[in-house]
């Protein structure tokens, strides 16, 4: 504003030009006056300069929100969900992104403070109440994310119940990334029924840009997209054969139930804490999804915002050890304002479990359950320790009991044919593999060739007609896939078990250890072929006959 004495000089001259008596005085005056006429508008122009500059500034606030909307809405993703067949059916995903918005102002929803019990601070939080809580804050939703049951998905349906999927978008440029955008997807799921069962879930994807404004971005591409799948992530280039895409959307198929991001409908193996430890399932059928798109600020400083959640640094879910605790949000990870060091760590490609019936699927499947019937145990453990503890001890009295009932007298290895106590065979082979290991390892390598003879008598099957017939008409029947892989894994396997037992009998029949020895027990063996070969087929058709029937 213009200074209150200056306004006042120039009223006075106005006021009292008429009463002066000489022109110089005169013209003295209307020199200041002029002075002052001139400082007044270089004020003028000065505080009109600044205004201007608010209001520019303001325009291009604008513009860089109005920008980051349209490239949220432009590439919202399209998320695919394993279908589940009956209510609480655990082999599909009951679960949606949803608006957090239905946990605030909730009656059934708690506020707790980490301490002793865990006291409840209050029921029905809204988001201005957890506004700025730090860690020391969890949420806490009905049921016991250990135990679950049916409630989580029973609650999920009854609270979202007429509102729409719904993801959040954040958009991004690292300070020490002036060329690069990022446009983060974020997707919250109300609970996780995986290997490490806990309220809430916080997935997503990453789309990254070159170039230096988020306006830039919005007239180009991304050049790669990023997948979020457990602590860890795989990424694409934006025209990679393996991203699917509907228009500028990418698809995302989300695991069911664990709701990692993949890029397929397929079987993936997870083999490390970023990867997700066990196995994920996006296969058909699907849902298709076409959620909302919320835009999210990188910071909210009021409590009255209706986004005031994204202030929040506490646990979106129940406290528990380890992996089952609930998450924190979006804002409180490393890559919400940092995305680059996250993005660049991500892997090329996922595991993929082939499909069909093959035994490699079936091993893989065994190692699946394994993971699950672990992380059960790791459940037990953490609810029950105590019985945990118990079966423990019993086992180990139980092994303890069967250690005394054998003998573990040291027997000489001839004649091989005899009788032998349990403990008295681990002894003695114990004793022989200690002597000669690279010996024992070498005639082992003849279950090599055998490996090589299965994948070839599994391409040859297949070629039979009558074989590829009963395969085509059996589809994806487990029988068939059993008896086939009894058929065609146990005839090398079984011919490499006849093989090294007589190597290896041979060679403990010599006084002398060693590899000159060893050669000689090969020869031997050789020589014996037609014997070999009969115990092979007896052998064979032994081992054929229990695998597939009842018995085996």
């Amino acid at each position: 504003m213009v200074p209150r004495g200056w306004i006042s000089s120039v009223r006075f001259v106005t006021r009292n030009a008429a009463n002066l008596e000489t022109s110089r005085t005169l013209r003295s005056v209307a020199g200041a006056g002029a002075a002052m006429s001139t400082i007044v508008l270089v004020l003028a122009l000065v505080l009109a300069g600044g205004v201007g500059g608010a209001a520019a500034e303001e325009t291009t606030t604008a513009t860089d929100a109005d920008a980051a909307r349209q490239l949220a809405e432009r590439f919202g993703p399209v998320i695919m969900v394993k279908e589940q067949q009956d209510a609480c059916d655990a082999d599909g995903e009951p679960f949606r992104p949803m608006a957090v918005d239905v946990l605030f102002d909730n009656p059934e929803i708690a506020l707790r403070q980490v301490s002793r019990d865990d006291p409840v601070v209050m029921r029905a939080p809204t988001a201005a109440d957890v506004f700025g809580l730090g860690e020391g804050f969890y949420l806490d939703f009905p049921g016991d994310s250990l135990r679950p049951g049916c409630i989580y998905e029973r609650d999920f349906l009854k609270y979202t119940e007429g509102e729409p999927a719904t993801v959040y978008a954040h958009v991004v440029q690292q300070p020490d990334e002036p060329d690069a955008v990022y446009l983060q997807y974020w997707f919250y799921w109300y609970y996780n029924d995986w290997n490490n069962t806990h309220e809430s879930d916080w997935e997503g994807i990453t789309l990254r840009f070159e170039a230096s404004s988020i306006r830039e971005a919005l007239q180009s591409e991304p050049v790669e997209v990023g997948y979020a799948q457990h602590e860890g992530g795989e990424r694409a280039a934006w025209d990679d054969g393996k991203l699917s895409r509907e228009g500028d959307r990418p698809v995302v198929y989300s695991s069911a139930r664990s709701h990692a991001s993949y890029f397929g409908s397929a079987f993936y193996l997870g083999r490390s804490a970023s990867e997700g430890f066990g196995c994920d399932d996006t296969t058909g059928p699907s849902v298709r999804l076409d959620p909302e798109v919320v835009l999210l600020p990188s910071r909210v400083d009021d409590p009255t915002d209706p986004l005031a959640w994204l202030a929040y640094e506490g646990r979106w879910g129940e406290r528990q050890s380890g992996a089952f605790n609930g998450p924190t949000g979006p804002a409180a990870k490393e890559r919400w304002l940092e995305p680059a060091p996250w993005f660049d760590d991500l892997r090329g490609s996922s595991v993929v479990i082939p499909a069909g019936n093959s035994a490699a699927a079936s091993v893989i499947s065994t190692f699946c359950g394994a993971v699950e019937v672990g992380s059960g145990a790791l459940v037990s453990f953490t609810t029950s320790p105590v019985q945990v503890l118990i079966a423990v001890a019993l086992l180990v009295l139980l092994i303890r009991f069967l250690v005394g009932r054998t003998d573990w007298q040291r027997v000489p290895v001839e004649p091989i044919v005899r009788r032998r106590r349990a403990g008295q065979l681990v002894r003695a082979a114990a004793n022989e593999y200690r002597r000669t290991p690279l010996v024992f390892l070498l005639i082992g390598t003849i279950y090599l060739p055998a490996l090589l003879m299965t994948g070839v008598l599994s391409a040859l099957v297949q070629l039979i007609p009558a074989v590829s017939s009963i395969a085509a008409l059996a589809g994806n029947a487990s029988g068939t896939s059993v008896v086939l892989a009894v058929f065609v894994g146990s005839f090398p396997n079984v011919a490499a078990f006849v093989a090294v037992n007589g190597i290896v009998a041979e060679y403990l029949r010599r006084p002398d250890r060693g590899p000159t020895v060893a050669l000689d027990a090969v020869r031997t063996a050789w020589a014996r072929r037609r014997q070999l070969l009969g115990a092979f087929v007896r052998s064979f058709g032994i081992v054929f006959v229990l695998l597939a029937s009842v018995v085996g």
